[in-house]
């Protein structure tokens, strides 16, 4: 689905949960079906296709294992909009899932609407928790996802695979305009971009798949958030937000970069463009599907004044519905065993995200797996460990998904200059984030 169109529909989800709270709707926690045996739980998650499969297949290894004990039910709820609808259905009437997996705009939705509890309590448990020493084994950029400030420091998300903002690039594009790779710094690719297209005739330098995403995404490699410390409004007024709008409307005129209606990534695949910029995940297909010219993958070009390399982290992140202690106990136990060393390697190799844990990432498993993917283990190496989330709000989706994308359209199309274009981002999101509270 395109994407643009999923984070609409996102917005209209988080839109109308935010109406049902405010009209009194009442949040009513499901209780664990009971039978003479087993605690069974629902999973419900977004995937299909291989990682729909992995799912079946590791809950029916789990059931196994804790036969008895417990018995999991995966369900595909759709894709990233539906499945929040859904849980916004079962929220406001009854019969939340026993776990959920959400996406990070997701998490706070339903933490501020208390729709999930926080997983310290099991953590931290001295009998069915994680000790000090596997704590430590996770990357802290996952387990602390989202361990916030928002939260009252608690956790409100425990990780499992995820991926990150990556750059991808045409690499016979690039040599013949004598570079063999995109450049350090945001400041300098306007010129390389440049440079690639007029070696290349014909072929864009950069198509861009989702707008608001991509602003943000590019905001935040320069060291900057989208959300200013106070978290009462936007950082749309900073320098390098006009910067990358002025930029991107230069190149769009000389035809260089655009937001195609079709998506960037066929187009990338197709060899149209020399750059496209979006989640890890993607090596495994490309490795398999493009066959006509050389590509490579890495970081993101950086801000020229940011000390401190970062990237965008997507995917998923398990949350524990609000249910009763019983059924929220065999959930923990659920997604613990998820990050344990064979299931996470085989969730790893079915959907290509990064491991959370670092000793997966080094297990026998999976360092075959890398060598018959070397850009997916170059990333691993060099741009998990820098990858982290977006400063979250409930407004999030509707600045990003809606907000973003319109203002940086409108500019592109030359119906706002990139100086109007951010005064009104600035003052719409400002707004947005004052009524989402």
């Amino acid at each position: 689905m395109d994407q643009s169109l999923t984070r609409r529909r996102a917005t209209q989800a988080a839109a109308a949960l935010a109406a049902t709270i405010a009209a009194g709707g009442s949040i009513r926690p499901a209780r664990a079906a009971r039978q003479d045996g087993p605690i069974a739980i629902e999973f419900w998650h977004r995937n299909e296709g291989d990682a729909a499969i992995a799912w079946e297949a590791l809950a029916t290894r789990f059931n196994e294992e804790h036969a008895g004990e417990i018995a999991v039910t995966p369900i595909a709820q759709g894709d990233i909009a539906e499945l929040g609808q859904k849980v916004r259905a079962a929220a406001a009437g009854g019969g939340l899932p026993g776990g959920l997996m959400a996406d990070d705009y997701d998490v706070t939705q339903y933490a501020v609407n208390k729709i999930i509890v926080p997983f310290d309590p099991y953590l931290n448990d001295p009998e069915i928790g994680l000790t000090e020493e596997e704590q430590a084994d996770f990357l802290p950029s996952q387990l602390n996802r989202h361990k916030l400030d928002l939260y009252d420091g608690q956790t409100m998300a425990f990780p499992q695979g995820f991926s990150a903002f990556t750059c991808y690039w045409n690499v016979d594009a690039l040599a013949a305009a004598g570079v063999d790779g995109p450049p350090a710094t945001w400041q300098e690719f306007p010129d390389h971009a440049r440079a690639v297209g007029a070696a290349n005739p014909g072929m864009a330098g950069w198509l861009i798949g989702g707008a608001g995403d991509r602003f943000i995404s590019t905001l935040l490699t320069h060291g900057v958030s989208w959300l200013k410390p106070s978290r009462e409004e936007s950082n749309f007024d900073a320098p390098e937000a006009l910067e990358i709008m002025t930029w991107w409307k230069e190149l769009a005129d000389e035809g260089l970069l655009a937001v195609p209606a079709d998506p960037a990534r066929d187009a990338f695949i197709g060899g149209q463009c020399a750059y496209w910029m979006d989640s890890s995940g993607n090596t495994a297909e490309f490795t398999r599907v493009i066959t006509d010219f050389a590509w490579d993958c890495g970081l993101p070009p950086q801000g020229a004044n940011n000390p401190d390399p970062v990237t965008e982290t997507y995917g998923p992140i398990n949350t524990l519905p609000a249910t009763d202690e019983a059924t929220q106990r065999a959930a923990w136990l659920w997604f613990k065993w998820l990050t344990t060393p064979a299931p996470l390697a085989e969730w790893v190799m079915a959907t290509n995200y990064f491991p959370s844990v670092r000793s997966v990432a080094e297990s026998p498993e999976l360092q075959e797996y890398y060598a018959n993917n070397e850009r997916a283990a170059k990333l691993v190496r060099e741009v998990a460990p820098l990858a982290r989330i977006l400063d979250p709000s409930p407004a999030l989706v509707e600045v990003r998904g809606q907000l973003t994308a319109n203002a940086v359209n409108e500019v592109l199309l030359g119906r706002l200059s990139p100086e109007d274009g951010m005064r009104q981002l600035k003052a719409e999101a400002d707004d947005a984030i004052q009524r989402a509270g």
